[in-house]
């Protein structure tokens, strides 16, 4: 059986304590001998109250025995009852009222002894006065009296064995002289007490050694504890130390994380700002590996031009769609002989994706690897390209206009004599004579040629004088009627013209002969693109451009009537449109189809007019002409005949215009002002509302399209919120439908286009101010 203490036993077996007491007395010895005085103070307090509550079980067990001393021996009774009420009672109650004092700390244990004395003497007493042999059993008190005094009171061995053996002494001595017992009673009762008495103070022995062996145990767990708790003060002082000190490293690491993440976000804010500002650049921006040319960064102009995924792809392959590195590229020569970032190099390259032109920046730089890398900026030239080749175009056109003139010059020095000397000759040739047929196919090509030559004025811009009002409309009706196009219907029966021109026009100033010959032009040169038949349509309309158009010339921002001349003719190949207003440049077979001059004299005629042309064409589809000559309003007053003014004019109403073009405010203001309007012109949205908030007007006139953040209806939006129910018509010359129909749903009128004319601002003011005073519904939108 295995005798190994569990390891969750924590008693301590006495036989392992090494306590030093005196075998006889119990005093602690040696080196423990200064832990007797605090033993004696310790069992003092442990056994204070244990004794108070011995002395009221004596008094009350001693008084109870009285009722057998009464029943037992009633001729002694009073003797008994005086030794037990009177004396002996007495004198534990008066212990018992004693040990409340400061005195009874020190002379407790004497005390005792002087309880365990009085108490066996008492019975001893009760033993003599007692006739025999009942009495004898009084001497049982006596051992009920010494067993008392050797446990329950918690008397020392050495006060309980001397009160017991002197108990004990008197008892016997009483037996011998007092009580005339045989020598054999005294024998054994003698024996028999002081057997009792001896195991009473073997007891008592044994019960103050458990309690100095308890009091030396608990001597030690406090010198262990006290040693723990220096322990633990020492831990806890380390720990504090140390915790202290890891508090101080955290402080440092959370002030180096915060220094780190602040840095971080510097970091991260510039990298971002760089971002913000390589997205902001309107060019093709990326770096690339010099290795693996894989790209590393990308700005959002390159994404948007070849795709959200170009990082991480390689660049000859996303952007030039190659298999091998472009034969441009000068990755190799961006890097110094020393291995370090060198010089940047430019230049111009067509990419064959898109087909535009760039210039290119390359340089090598220090990527945040450490690595080599190259950066480029490829920027979009392609619209300098087109302006280069607009402006080589003019150039040449200016140049073979003056050469044009010169050549004129001269020829018409030279045809003066081949028209004028065939004409004097055929005055004196008579009719039918073959030198007349000859002399008159002289003056014949003479004149042609001097047609030529009046084309080559034109083209130099020496021939039209613009010096009067032209209806185009009339232009082109005149053409219609003509023997020209008579002969132009005969010559190509399958083709048909069609007409669609605007119902009100504005008039130009030009010259109607080289308009008509414009117009010829156009039309001839529609014909002969449709050798199977198709329709050319010439039709003409009011235009104002809000802001440039880039076409095949730029057309400025302005007011213009539009000649348009379309076909669904075999159309003209891209490369062949950008020449067809050279002089001589033509696809037809000179003698037979044209002189090679007819597009040149159109763009001549336009150029002397002040205009701007735009040409579009599809091959297999056709060819589309737009003509733009600026209007003249000098004949606008004539026009309005009509329609009487009495018709439109204003009641002395006060109307705001908000247009952000001064011409087109003033135009607007100044007519208006002659219908007899009160009127305010401002030049922006933001004026006009806080305008409004200031001063209320009758009607807006509202500009669709301003060059601020608020358009038209924005500013209507806010206006409406001022002054509910605000009356305004619309007026633009270009605008998106879906925004001029939601101001018309939030309020508006009816919408003019521009350029203004005075019976349709007039007649729309009072559509709007007077509906149910107008002969229904008026069209006051300019139609084209």
């Amino acid at each position: 059986m295995n005798s190994t203490p569990e390891k969750n036993d924590v008693a301590i077996p006495y036989s392992m304590l090494r306590v030093n007491l005196h075998p006889l007395t119990l005093v602690f010895m040696g080196s423990q001998q200064s832990l007797e005085e605090p033993f004696k103070q310790a069992y003092y307090s442990n056994s204070v109250e244990h004794v108070r509550r011995c002395k009221l079980y004596a008094i009350l067990f001693f008084s109870i025995f009285g009722v057998l001393d009464a029943y037992v021996f009633p001729e002694q009774k009073f003797q008994l009852w005086f030794i037990r009420y009177v004396l002996v009672c007495p004198v534990f109650l008066l212990g018992l009222i004693f040990s409340y004092t400061n005195a009874y700390r020190r002379l407790w244990q004497g005390v005792n002894g002087f309880y365990i004395i009085v108490t066996g003497f008492a019975y001893v007493a009760m033993v003599v006065i007692t006739p025999a042999p009942e009495s004898l059993f009084y001497g049982v008190g006596t051992i009920f009296c010494v067993f008392f005094g050797y446990t329950f009171i918690h008397a020392r061995f050495v006060t309980a064995s001397i009160a017991g053996l002197l108990v004990i002494g008197g008892y016997q001595a009483a037996m011998m002289w007092l009580m005339e017992a045989t020598g054999v009673i005294q024998l054994i009762f003698g024996a028999h007490f002081m057997g009792i008495n001896l195991l009473g103070m073997l007891i008592c022995h044994s019960i103050e050694t458990q309690h100095r062996k308890n009091f030396f145990l608990n001597f030690m767990l406090e010198q262990e504890k006290e040693k723990t708790d220096d322990a633990n003060r020492t831990l806890e002082q380390r720990v504090e130390e140390r915790t202290a000190a890891l508090q101080r490293i955290n402080r440092d690491l959370n002030k180096e994380i915060l220094e780190r993440k602040q840095a971080e976000g510097r970091v991260r804010a510039s990298h971002e700002q760089l971002a913000s500002i390589l997205d902001s650049i309107d060019a093709d921006i990326h770096v690339v590996d010099l290795e693996s040319h894989i790209i590393l960064l990308a700005n959002r102009h390159m994404r948007k031009t070849y795709g959200e995924d170009i990082v991480g792809k390689v660049c000859y392959q996303a952007t030039h769609g190659l298999d091998s590195p472009c034969h441009q590229c000068k990755t190799r020569l961006l890097i110094d002989e020393n291995g370090r970032p060198g010089e940047s190099f430019s230049w111009e390259d067509k990419n064959p994706v898109n087909g535009r032109w760039y210039i290119i920046s390359a340089r090598a730089i220090v990527w945040e690897d450490g690595r080599l890398v190259q950066l480029t900026v490829a920027t979009d030239i392609n619209a300098m390209k087109e302006i280069e080749a607009r402006l080589q175009r003019a150039q040449k056109m200016e140049a073979i206009g003056t050469l044009a003139g010169g050549v004129a010059h001269d020829l018409n020095n030279i045809l003066s004599g081949l028209v004028g000397y065939p004409e004097l000759l055929l005055m004196d040739l008579p009719e039918g004579s073959e030198t007349r047929i000859i002399v008159e196919t002289i003056k014949q090509s003479g004149e042609k040629a001097a047609a030529i030559v009046q084309d080559l004025l034109t083209l130099a811009r020496r021939g039209v004088a613009v010096t009067d009002v032209v209806e185009l409309n009339q232009v082109v009706r005149d053409y219609l009627d003509s023997p020209e196009l008579a002969r132009l219907k005969s010559l190509h029966p399958r083709v048909t013209i069609r007409s669609d021109l605007a119902s009100t026009l504005f008039n130009i100033v030009g010259s109607p002969v080289h308009l008509g010959k414009t117009i010829m032009n156009l039309v001839t040169n529609a014909a002969e693109a449709m050798p199977d038949g198709g329709q050319i349509t010439l039709s003409t309309k009011n235009r104002y451009v809000d802001r440039p158009m880039h076409g095949f010339e730029t057309v400025l921002e302005g007011e213009y009537v539009v000649l348009q001349v379309a076909d669904t003719g075999v159309g003209i190949p891209a490369q062949d449109l950008e020449r067809i207003f050279e002089p001589f440049y033509t696809k037809k077979k000179m003698g037979r189809s044209g002189t090679g001059l007819g597009m040149a004299v159109v763009w001549g005629t336009l150029k002397d007019h002040g205009g701007f042309i735009d040409a579009r064409s599809i091959e297999g589809q056709g060819t589309v002409f737009e003509l733009y000559f600026p209007i003249t309003r000098q004949a606008a007053r004539m026009e309005a005949e009509e329609l009487s003014m009495d018709r439109y004019l204003s009641a002395g109403e006060s109307v705001l215009v908000v247009d952000d073009i001064k011409e087109q405010r003033d135009l607007a203001a100044f007519m208006l002002k002659r219908l007899g309007y009160q009127v305010e012109a401002v030049a922006s949205g933001e004026e006009a509302v806080e305008y409004i908030r200031k001063a209320p007007v009758d009607i807006l006139v509202l500009d669709m399209i301003m060059a601020s953040d608020m358009d038209g209806l924005d500013t209507y939006r806010q206006i409406l919120a001022i002054a509910p129910g605000q009356k305004a018509i619309i007026a633009s010359g270009f605008s998106e439908s879906e925004r001029v129909l939601e101001a018309q749903r939030l309020g508006a009128g009816p919408y003019i286009r521009k350029p203004y004319r005075m019976e349709h601002i007039g007649m729309a003011l009072r559509e709007q101010l007077d509906p149910a005073s107008t002969d229904g519904p008026h069209e006051t939108t300019v139609i084209d």
